[in-house]
């Protein structure tokens, strides 16, 4: 099984720990796919809060009936305020050194 998962960042070192974890799960026999666009057929959405304008994207995405049982993960470099990811619509939130450790295990499930 392929698991499908979409990325939207600015962030190269962000988007370079995501492939990184994506080849080595290859190896492990677990096939993931990156995207940076929206599709019908992904599974997770991965959503870098570093840019603004994404706040008002992931209320977009809830608010298209294809996506919105969709999982969302939000990562920012630095947070302060949970709530306001949850309340745009996102599942989880973590910040990026959070992320890092746990890329594996949030890619493969």
């Amino acid at each position: 099984m392929t698991r499908r998962v979409v990325l939207i960042t600015q962030d190269s070192d962000f988007e370079m720990l995501i492939k990184m974890s994506s080849l080595t799960l290859t190896k492990l026999n677990y096939q993931v796919d990156i995207f940076q666009e929206i599709r019908k057929d992904i599974d997770l959405i991965i959503i870098d809060f570093d840019i603004k304008e994404n706040f008002d994207l992931v209320k977009s995405i809830r608010a298209n009936p294809e996506f919105k049982n969709k999982k969302i993960v939000g990562v920012a470099t630095a947070l302060t305020d949970k709530k306001i990811f949850f309340d745009c619509g996102c599942d989880s939130v973590m910040s990026k050194k959070e992320f890092a450790p746990a890329a594996d295990n949030i890619l493969m499930y």
